[in-house]
């Protein structure tokens, strides 16, 4: 392979990871019995999704019992215009008083754009 070749190849590689480390800003939701915190929100590109945001964080059983079903609502709001970009709802499962859990979720944006993520823990009915 011509060593011209190479190069560009590598610098197509390196134009495509930039921005790869975004932090967007969050706004957390709390609910009676449940909070949530969100630790790290990135930007990612791949070939086959095309450009999308991963989401970490945490929600808590925070209230004064046990709780069962609980879902964490997490969406990617278009901070210039407040348009939801893309939303997901993620079963954590029951939590005992007190008790945490992880979650962690992917969701479809642009790069590089401005958005910021709004997380909303509650009990299923």
């Amino acid at each position: 392979m011509p060593r011209s070749l190479v190069l560009v190849i590598l610098a197509i590689a390196l134009l495509l990871a930039a921005g790869c480390t975004t932090q967007a800003p969050s706004a957390v939701v709390p609910s009676g019995n449940l909070s949530a915190s969100v630790s790290k929100v990135e930007d990612h590109w791949n070939f086959g999704l095309g450009c999308y945001w991963r989401v970490y964080g945490t929600v808590f059983a925070s209230g004064s019992g046990d709780t069962g079903d609980v879902l964490v609502h997490v969406q990617l709001v278009d901070t210039p215009g407040g348009n939801i970009r893309d939303a997901r709802t993620i079963a954590v499962g029951d939590l005992a008083r007190g008790g945490s859990r992880s979650f962690e979720v992917a969701l479809d944006g642009e790069c590089d754009h401005g958005y910021r993520v709004e997380v909303r823990p509650v009990e299923a009915a």
